[in-house]
């Protein structure tokens, strides 16, 4: 994995608790950037994040984002997640 620096004007520093938050907000976007544009599928985009695809819909979400731009097997895999959760649910 490849690390980089980034500046960040102090007088936006104070919305974030700590550098570990910081951290994960600016990895959180790429991970989202890179699928949004069709670089990453959103399993591996959820895989990057540590987190589970169901997940991945949830943070989309609150960041006000869609996941319409999936492929036809995405879409599918998508329908059978939340098949499966509704399952679980009941």
């Amino acid at each position: 994995m490849t690390t980089i620096s980034i500046q960040i004007p102090d007088d936006i520093l104070g919305n974030f608790k700590n550098i570990e938050e910081i951290q994960r907000t600016v990895y959180e976007d790429f991970i989202i950037e890179q699928r949004q544009n069709g670089n990453i599928s959103l399993g591996r985009a959820a895989e990057l994040l540590g987190i589970k695809y169901t997940e991945f819909f949830d943070l989309l979400g609150k960041k006000g984002l869609s996941y319409i731009n999936a492929s036809e097997g995405e879409l599918d895999e998508s329908y059978r997640a939340f098949k499966e959760a509704m399952r679980n649910n009941n």
